[in-house]
């Protein structure tokens, strides 16, 4: 009996082993939502739903015009999710652009904003699901006038060569949308930025510049809402554990018995 629990436990890892499930994304619909703002002149305004929505605040500065964001939303495609990882390879969401334009401090600017992703979901040979995503933005407008700058020195080369750079943050917000595969609930993770081809889990933005950046996610496992991966085969091999312990519970009580 021992050993058919474990042959079992075995067998079943083997098989999931082998088997990535494909996951297929229908086209995308974003929208910037819950914007929060320092109080002053022009808050934020968020263009309507689509392909690539924007949202422009505060007072501008110069001719370039309000400081922003912009989202292009990724075409449909496909990615596979690994059975033994718990999660897919990281996949392209989508580009996003902070267009930092002097703004004057006496006008409103970001603190943080959502951005809402609508698609559709394919696992394997499941029906394709309707789903949303909420992806929460975090923004930190740095005085210009700072010497040194937050995140360096003012007036030098590189992120603070126009003025102090500014920083960006995002994570993937708890009330989203989740998809099953074979019983288990998924959903779309944030991991960061790649800029450059290098990756980052917070952004730097030049100023008079429009600075755009990948966002990188993956599909992951959960329980609740909390994003806890939880492959499926140590849970399996668990179960199998269990089943040995109780084996070994019965052969102990029915020993004791015959005495």
């Amino acid at each position: 009996m021992k050993l058919k629990v474990l042959v079992a436990g075995i067998t079943l890892i083997a098989a999931f082993n082998a088997q990535a499930i494909p996951v297929n994304f229908g086209a995308f619909t974003a929208e910037w939502l819950n914007p929060v703002a320092k109080p002053g002149p022009n808050q934020p305004v968020a263009s309507a739903a689509g392909t690539n929505p924007t949202i422009r605040w505060g007072s501008p500065a110069t001719a370039s015009g309000q400081s922003g964001y912009n989202f292009d939303s990724e075409s449909p495609f496909s990615t596979e999710f690994d059975v033994v990882m718990g999660m897919s390879d990281t996949f392209e969401l989508g580009t996003f652009t902070h267009l930092n334009n002097p703004i004057f401090s006496s006008g409103s600017s970001l603190l943080s904003v959502d951005l809402k992703l609508s698609t559709t979901v394919q696992a394997g040979a499941l029906p394709a699901e309707n789903v949303d995503f909420l992806f929460s933005f975090n923004h930190e407008e740095t005085p210009n006038s700072a010497n040194p700058c937050a995140y360096g020195p003012a007036g030098q080369t590189g992120v603070n060569v126009n003025g102090c750079a500014d920083r960006v943050t995002t994570n993937t917000n708890a009330f989203t949308d989740v998809f099953s595969i074979s019983g288990v609930d998924y959903t779309v993770d944030i991991r960061g930025f790649t800029v450059g081809g290098n990756f980052v889990d917070g952004f730097l933005t030049k100023e008079k510049v429009d600075n755009q950046a990948i966002i990188i996610a993956k599909i992951t496992a959960f329980e609740d809402i909390n994003e806890v991966p939880e492959p499926a085969p140590f849970a399996i091999l668990g179960a199998g554990l269990l089943g040995l312990g109780a084996v070994r519970r019965m052969k102990k009580n029915k020993a004791v018995t015959e005495k």
